[in-house]
């Protein structure tokens, strides 16, 4: 009876060594969901303040380096994310329009901006993604302030 008892003692040990590489394994592709989620909310934070520069008035709207730079700005220096910013006008109606004076002459002439931000995520199991590097990007427009 004792002799089974002995070989029996052993088997917690190696279950529990076969049972750590996956529970590792698990709470690193946890850590990566929670990684990828912050880098998305990093970028959509980085597109709407500079979108939100770019909105205060007419001459911000202008100022696309301005936008650009202040949705650069916001991130924390780890996260290397680039941003592009644009403007465009719209009719009241909805309807295209180029942003000259004359545009819209029967309706109110809206002015729009847009950044979007980009940025690579690089996972810590690259094994996980397709490829070692996920290129992510987010885009915030908001109408100007006039």
């Amino acid at each position: 009876m004792q002799r089974l008892v002995r070989a029996d003692s052993g088997q917690a040990i190696l279950e529990v060594a076969l049972a750590i590489p996956f529970l590792v394994a698990i709470l690193v592709g946890i850590i990566d969901l929670g990684r990828l989620a912050q880098f998305d909310t990093l970028l959509a934070t980085s597109a709407r303040a500079g979108a939100s520069y770019g909105a205060l008035n007419l001459v911000t709207a202008n100022d696309i380096a301005g936008m650009k730079a202040a949705a650069q700005s916001d991130p924390p220096s780890w996260a290397s994310i680039t941003a592009s910013a644009s403007n465009f006008c719209k009719c009241a109606d909805g309807s295209s329009t180029s942003c000259t004076a004359t545009a819209c002459s029967a309706n109110h002439r809206l002015l729009y901006v847009s950044v979007t931000a980009s940025g690579n995520f690089r996972p810590i199991f690259k094994w996980l993604l397709a490829t070692s590097v996920a290129a992510k990007t987010r885009t915030v427009v908001m109408q100007v302030g006039q």
